[in-house]
C-alpha cells in the first residue's frame, strides 16, 4: 500500500510541474502578444497626434495608468485594449485560430 501512495505522490508532483511549465509557457506567449498589440496601439496614438492626456481624457482611464499601460510592464486587461483601442478609432479582434 505504501508503495501505491509513493507512486502517487510522485505523479501528483510531476502533474504538478507539468502544470506549473504549461501555465509559464502561456503567460509568456500572452505577454508577448500583448507587448506587440500595444506597440501598434501606440504607434497608431503617435499617427494621431494624441497626447496621452487626450488619450486618458477620451478613455476616462488616468493619464498615469495610461503610461503604465503604453509601457507594456503587465499584461493589460481586454478592457483596457478596447478603451484604448476605441478611443483611436479602432477595436479589438479575437479570433479561436489553430495553435502556431
Amino acid at each position: 500500500m505504501d508503495h501505491t501512495v509513493e507512486i502517487y505522490e510522485a505523479e501528483k508532483e510531476l502533474r504538478e510541474k507539468r502544470l506549473a511549465a504549461y501555465a509559464e509557457a502561456i503567460q509568456k506567449k500572452v505577454q508577448r502578444d500583448s507587448e506587440q498589440i500595444i506597440k501598434e496601439l501606440v504607434e497608431e496614438r503617435y499617427r494621431q497626434k494624441k497626447t496621452q492626456q487626450e488619450m486618458a481624457d477620451i478613455t476616462g482611464v488616468r493619464a498615469s495608468n495610461i503610461a503604465r499601460f503604453e509601457g507594456a510592464t503587465c499584461t493589460p486587461t481586454l478592457i483596457m485594449l478596447e478603451k484604448y483601442a476605441n478611443a483611436l478609432g479602432k477595436h479589438i479582434e479575437i479570433r479561436v485560430c489553430e495553435d502556431k
